[in-house]
């Protein structure tokens, strides 16, 4: 019997490791890692899949004998998966839609505030919510040095990426106090650190609203304007 692959991400299809359609059934073209209940179970570019994929060359090299380096592996994917199902349509979205998706697959973000000697400082931290790919907002102590900084000077970078693909960001951090927004945007989480719940003095929001951004998205670059 011919051997069968995964169309997403070349794995070998067996009857153990197929997906799913919307209706249970299995689907005969993706594996369940890439595709279940009817959907693909990310929003990948190929790009990313292939840096996605490359992450199990040493799994792959212990199963098949082979010594690739990821590198090479990445190589051999670049050349095998514009053949495969998934990655043969054209892919219609714009940047930004792409740069959405990116910025779904992020858990954490890093920002920068501009430090009262000049100097940038940027720090990761979790966001919580988001519109578009150039709001992001975030929770802090108002007794933060960013907030601090933030207080002297709107002015922010923000960047986030994943498996090769990146998207930066330059704009301005609204610092957000008011009861009703701090109580919507809370997260059980939030506790561990403002003890005091939603209405925690110390509990504040920072929105971010980039107007400017360079994107690296799939193998294209655009610096624009928002």
């Amino acid at each position: 019997m011919e051997q069968k692959f995964c169309q997403s991400c070349g794995m070998p299809l067996t009857d153990e490791n197929k997906g799913t359609n919307a209706d249970g059934s299995c689907n005969e073209d993706y594996c369940v890692y890439c595709y279940k209940e009817g959907a693909f179970t990310q929003d990948f570019t190929m790009s990313q899949m292939i840096d996605f994929c490359a992450q199990f060359t040493d799994q792959i090299n212990s199963q098949t004998g082979w010594n690739r380096t990821p590198e090479q592996a990445k190589e051999q994917m670049r050349q095998a998966f514009p053949h495969l199902k998934r990655w043969k349509k054209r892919d219609d979205k714009t940047l930004a839609e792409k740069a959405v998706g990116l910025l779904a697959q992020c858990k954490e973000v890093t920002i920068a505030s501009v430090n009262a000697d000049g100097y940038p400082r940027p720090v990761p931290m979790s966001k919580i919510h988001t519109k578009s790919y150039n709001e992001i907002w975030m929770a802090t102590g108002a007794d933060s040095v960013k907030t601090t900084d933030f207080q002297k000077n709107k002015k922010a970078g923000v960047c986030y990426s994943a498996y090769g693909d990146s998207v930066a960001l330059r704009g301005v951090v609204e610092i957000v106090t008011d009861d009703a927004i701090r109580k919507e945007m809370w997260q059980d989480w939030f506790i561990h650190h403002f003890p005091g719940g939603p209405s925690d003095p110390n509990y504040v929001l920072l929105r971010f609203v980039g107007s400017e951004a360079t994107i690296w998205i799939d193998g294209e670059f655009a610096h624009e304007k928002i």
